[in-house]
């Protein structure tokens, strides 16, 4: 008898009396004879992510740069910071000169850039954002229908967890930290078989979904006798809630007879630290099991912490932190730029760098899991010895499923940093038709990248 498979089909387990799944990834037998879209006619998923790092590139206010191309369009020469991305450089678009105005906002050091990225508004006070981080409105456009509407992972090795994904301004995501966590989020132990005839729902996920129904009855009667602003919280307050009940669902799916995702192996534990090589092992060990997680569509939607914006990462043998020497070195007069603080730049570059080569080294249809991704990788500041909030880098990586015209350096000229979180948006699949607050509100996406 002929194996029937869909793109739905799944692994099912048990994790300490918890139900996970693993679903697929896309193949072959799901798409068209192209290879282009799915074999009902839908094309292959696009995924969505943001990559983080800390205190920039190198950058000096005479106009020195170790990053910025001097060719502006198609064909843009690979920089010196920008060698760990040669290899994937065609499907990476490099956005220079692009700014966060404030409006008469200070600018608070190692926060306002990303936050203003993230949230369209210049922050008022360190710690928080004055609203969403956009990662969470892609996250409900194209997140609901796996496992997890999104993963949110820190490689930094910090003293604290750092995530920068917020739905309240105030209370940031959990992150995976190490990859061992990760792994057992993903895919953990004890699969149930799924060739076996004798398949049944997990009464325990009956159970929590009966129990969830029971709130939901609950809730629609108390947002009934609630004032609107009240209404408002209540529905932030239950939007986990309904997340829930959408993973429910979908681990209650019977899963089809079928070939399974390649499991990968449990990883061993990371040495603690914050080398910044260290880091970049954590990195690309975490790359490839949230790539595989991406593929097997368990989420669509992803944050990734390369380090904070303050980091304190350092380079073995050296006795300061990355941070410490971007303010205490002095600019080289022959060089006209800090050698110790870009070289520090190049090895976090190399973080990207292994994070994309491993989205870009699964195959799915005619091409491969980055070309059906797109990537906002971006920093905190432009340059970090005087915590510039001009010139930020940022890059969008990934074919976004033929959206992203990509390979091109576009040359903001002091424009909003926010015309690059709408064109990610936009490209991602979300309906979003402008973005920001104040000088930063956009309805004007770079339509250069836009196919």
């Amino acid at each position: 008898m002929k194996t029937r498979l869909t793109r739905r089909s799944v692994l099912r387990g048990l994790i300490g009396g918890t139900a996970v799944s693993v679903g697929l990834p896309v193949l072959d037998l799901f798409l068209n004879t192209n290879g282009t879209a799915l074999a009902s006619g839908a094309p292959l998923p696009t995924r969505f992510g943001t990559y983080f790092w800390g205190l920039g590139l190198t950058d000096t206010p005479t106009g020195g740069t170790r990053w910025v191309p001097t060719k502006v369009g198609a064909g843009y020469e690979v920089m010196p910071e920008l060698e760990a991305i040669a290899g994937v450089k065609d499907k990476v678009s490099v956005f220079s000169g692009f700014r966060v105005i404030g409006d008469g906002r200070a600018n608070l050091v190692h926060w306002s850039g990303h936050a203003s990225i993230l949230s369209g508004i210049a922050p008022a006070t360190a710690s928080r954002f004055d609203g969403p981080s956009f990662d969470t409105k892609v996250a409900d456009a194209i997140g609901t229908g796996t496992r997890f509407k999104s993963i949110d992972v820190d490689a930094s090795i910090s003293r604290q967890p750092v995530s920068y994904s917020t739905r309240t301004g105030s209370t940031f995501a959990s992150p995976d930290v190490t990859p061992l966590a990760l792994y057992t989020r993903l895919f953990g132990p004890d699969f149930q078989d799924p060739n076996s005839d004798d398949w049944k729902p997990d009464p325990s996920i009956m159970l929590r979904q009966s129990v969830l129904s029971a709130v939901t009855d609950e809730r629609k009667a108390l947002m009934k006798g609630l004032g609107k602003d009240d209404q408002v919280k209540l529905d932030q307050y239950f939007s986990s809630v309904r997340d829930m009940e959408n993973q429910l669902a979908v681990q209650l799916q019977k899963p089809e007879k079928c070939e399974a995702c390649v499991i990968p192996a449990a990883p061993k534990e990371i040495a603690r630290g914050a080398s910044v090589e260290l880091v970049n092992e954590n990195t690309k060990t975490l790359a490839k099991l949230l790539a595989m997680g991406l593929a097997c569509n368990q989420s669509r939607v992803f944050t990734f912490v390369h380090t904070s914006g303050a980091s304190e990462t350092y380079m073995a043998g050296n006795s300061k932190i990355y941070h410490q020497i971007t303010h205490d070195e002095p600019t080289d007069a022959k060089l006209g730029y800090q050698p110790e603080t870009s070289r520090l730049a190049g090895l976090v570059m190399q973080g990207l760098g292994a994070f994309l080569a491993e989205l870009d080294a699964i195959k799915e249809g005619d091409g491969t899991l980055l070309d059906n991704s797109l990537v906002l990788a971006f920093s905190d500041t432009g340059y970090a010895k005087i915590h510039a909030i001009e010139n930020i880098p940022m890059f969008l990586a990934g074919g976004a499923g033929g959206r992203h015209k990509a390979g091109q350096h576009i040359a903001g000229h002091g424009d909003s940093v926010t015309r690059v979180s709408l064109t990610a948006m936009q490209l991602a699949g979300a309906s979003i038709g402008e973005f920001g607050a104040g000088s930063m509100k956009t309805s004007n996406p770079i339509s250069e990248v836009m196919a």
